[in-house]
C-alpha cells in the first residue's frame, strides 16, 4: 500500500481504467480513486469501454470517456487499472494505453502478473474497499458522495453482505465508517434492487425456465441465446437471477451461459460451497475468485456446454 501511495504522490496526471462488462465496484472504485486524486489537485481521466448495461451505474456514463486520450507533449502519466489485473480486460487496445509506468489494484486472485506498482488483495471483499483503505492510510476520509459510491461497489461485490466470509468483521467495520459519512443502506439496496425493465424480469423467466440440474442435482446450469437479447433487451439482474438459481435445495453451483453475436459465449460460474469456480473459468481463460468468476469462449451453445459440463465432472461427479 505505501508503494501505492508513494506513486500517488509523486504523479500528477492518471489515466485510471477498470474492465469492460463494468459494474459498480469497477467504476465506483475509478470514481472515488479520481475524486480524491482532483482533491489533491492532480489531472484524471476516467475511461471505460462500458457498455454500461446495468441500472445502478447507467448514470455514470457521461463521467468516463470511451476512448483514452492521447498523453499531452511532456506529460509523464501513471496507469492505474482497477478492478482487474490485465490490460486486455480494459476492453481497450494495449497500443492505447499510455506508456510509462502502471499500477494495479485489484481483489481477484486470477490475472496477468501485469503492473510496475500492484495492490491486488484476494481477501478483499470489493476493490472499493482497497480504495476506501488507501485513503484512509493517507489521512484523508471519504467525502459523503464518496462514500455513498464505495458503499454501493462493496454492496455490489458481495450480494449486500451476503458474501463477507465469516470471522472477518473488519470489511464491515470500514463500510460502517461510510455510512457514518452518509451513505445509505436503505437507499443503496432500492437503487440495486429497482428500476428494472420489464423486459428484464420476462428474461429472467425465461433463463430460469430453462435450468436443468447435473451431477444429483449440486449443478445448476441455464443458458440465454442472442435471439433472447434482441426480443428482450440486453439489461439482465444477474444478483437475482444466481440468488434464485443457487436457492434450490442441495445445488453448490450455478453456470449461465450468454451468447454472444461473434460466435462465442459468456460463462457467468458462481458457489456457495469450496468448490472453486474462479479455476474452473481459467479453463476458458478467465478468472475471478472462489465463488464467482466468469470467462468468455468461442463456440456454440451446444458446444460449450458440453464442454463446461465436462469440467464440472471432474470436480462434483
Amino acid at each position: 500500500m505505501t508503494a501505492v501511495l508513494n506513486a500517488f504522490q509523486s504523479y500528477e496526471t492518471f489515466y485510471i481504467l477498470g474492465h469492460e462488462e463494468p459494474d459498480a465496484d469497477c467504476l465506483g472504485s475509478q470514481r472515488v480513486l479520481g475524486s480524491w486524486l482532483s482533491r489533491r489537485g492532480k489531472k484524471v481521466h476516467l475511461c471505460s469501454a462500458g457498455p454500461w448495461k446495468r441500472p445502478e451505474i447507467a448514470d455514470w456514463e457521461k463521467l468516463f470517456s470511451s476512448r483514452v486520450p492521447v498523453p499531452e507533449t511532456g506529460e509523464n502519466p501513471l496507469l492505474v487499472i482497477l478492478d482487474c489485473s490485465s490490460p486486455e480486460r480494459t476492453g481497450f487496445p494495449e497500443s492505447a494505453l499510455p506508456k510509462g509506468k502502471s499500477c494495479v489494484i485489484d481483489h481477484h486472485a486470477a490475472g496477468r502478473d501485469f503492473g510496475d506498482i500492484r495492490l491486488v488483495d484476494s481477501l478483499s471483499p470489493s476493490t472499493t474497499l482497497l480504495i476506501q483503505k488507501l485513503i484512509e492510510a493517507a489521512g484523508d476520509k471519504p467525502t459523503k458522495e464518496e462514500a455513498e459510491i464505495l458503499f454501493l461497489g462493496f454492496c455490489t461485490d458481495t450480494g449486500y453482505f451476503r458474501h463477507v466470509e465469516p470471522g472477518r468483521s473488519e470489511p464491515l467495520e470500514a463500510v460502517a465508517r461510510l455510512v457514518e459519512a452518509g451513505a445509505s443502506p436503505s437507499e443503496t439496496f432500492r437503487l440495486l434492487a429497482g428500476g428494472r425493465s420489464l423486459g428484464s424480469r420476462k428474461l429472467l423467466g425465461r433463463v430460469l425456465e430453462r435450468a436443468e440440474l447435473y451431477f444429483g442435482g449440486r449443478l445448476v446450469l441455464t443458458w440465454e441465446t442472442w435471439k433472447d437479447w434482441k426480443e428482450l433487451g440486453s439489461e439482465r439482474d444477474s444478483d437475482i437471477m444466481y440468488q434464485m438459481l443457487l436457492s434450490i435445495s442441495g445445488v453448490e453451483a450455478a453456470a449461465v451461459i450468454r451468447e454472444q453475436n461473434d460466435g462465442t459465449c459468456a460463462i457467468g460460474l458462481r458457489s456457495i460451497t469450496n468448490l472453486d469456480v474462479s479455476d474452473i473459468a481459467r479453463f476458458f481463460g478467465g478468472g475471478g475468485h472462489k465463488k464467482a468468476a466468469g470467462c468468455t469462449t468461442s463456440g456454440d451453445l451446444q458446444d460449450v456446454t458440453q464442454h463446461l459440463l465436462q469440467i464440472f465432472a471432474d470436480r462434483l461427479d
